[in-house]
């Protein structure tokens, strides 16, 4: 299943680099062959700027809910609470609580 995240994960940087998207929440979708569906996400501080980062996360997501006792047919990865390439330039504060 790590193995066929991949092109996934790849897909969705090569949309962010196409876009100037980023996002600073990762969901990992998981569809068994029942047609049953569990997600997984993170949610960061700052957004996703680097495809590493993208994988580190959506494969600790996968490795979360391994081993699976049944047969999966569909994985998925997205971003959202997504900002532009222009968003992230303004300067911003965050505060910590």
């Amino acid at each position: 299943m790590k193995a066929a995240l991949q092109p996934i994960i790849d897909e969705v940087w090569q949309y962010c680099g196409q876009t100037g998207v980023r996002g600073r929440k990762v969901t990992l979708k998981v569809k068994f062959s029942e047609f049953q569906q569990i997600s997984r996400s993170r949610t960061l501080m700052r957004t996703v700027d680097i495809r590493s980062q993208l994988e580190e996360i959506a494969t600790g997501l996968l490795v979360s809910i391994l081993p699976v006792a049944r047969p999966v047919r569909l994985l998925g990865v997205s971003l959202s609470t997504l900002n532009t390439d222009e968003e992230q330039q303004s300067p911003q504060t965050t505060l910590g609580i």
